[in-house]
């Protein structure tokens, strides 16, 4: 039967808004069912690779994602997980495969005795501001000694951004590249494969 009264409608109203106040239980049963909610959307939504641009450095210990990997398991090859990247159909501009190029050449750059600030300070012209607390974490005796063996190649292309894998001698390493007003900047770096 419709309700036909204001009264009526705001009865109903008041009835179905203080259900969660009418008992302790009722109340708990509303916040166990807000929290599942929030946290089927958590799972729901894709997490976010890179820090957002305001969000405070981790203080834990940065872990180098270029360290050296575990050799592969049995039956496994390298090559068949590369051969499986798809080949966008443009390259991405000379100047991101520069950047990449040169970004990678300064990583493994690493002369005796140098000091980690001064390591980090040779990646500042091609890394961007979000990057470099995560750079300033690592020490460069963990990075694997290497030398580029190929030129950059590019993984994926968007608007303003693009995916690079740089062969080296140890492994390949591809970098998230991105363009800012001041030209194109390495976002983040992991292992490739």
């Amino acid at each position: 039967m419709p309700i036909r009264t204001h009264r009526g409608r705001a009865a109903v109203y008041r009835t179905f808004w203080g259900a969660p106040l009418r008992s302790p239980k009722h109340l708990a049963v509303t916040v166990l069912a807000l929290v599942l909610i929030v946290i089927g959307a958590q799972r729901a939504l894709p997490a976010n690779r890179v820090n957002p641009a305001g969000a405070a450095p981790s203080t834990r210990p940065h872990t180098n994602s270029l360290a050296p990997a575990p050799p592969p398991a049995l039956g496994q090859a390298g090559t068949a997980a590369r051969s499986r990247v798809p080949v966008p159909s443009m390259p991405a501009p000379a100047a991101a495969l520069t950047v990449a190029r040169s970004w990678v050449q300064a990583f493994l750059t690493i002369p005796k005795g140098i000091t980690p600030a001064r390591w980090v300070e040779q990646l500042r012209p091609y890394t961007t501001d979000e990057l470099f607390p995560q750079l300033q974490s690592i020490d460069p005796a963990n990075v694997p000694a290497a030398q580029i063996t190929e030129a950059p190649r590019t993984v994926s292309l968007g608007a303003a951004s693009a995916e690079v894998d740089v062969p080296t001698s140890a492994l390949v390493v591809r970098l998230l590249l991105v363009a800012t007003p001041t030209g194109w900047r390495v976002a983040s770096y992991e292992r490739a494969g």
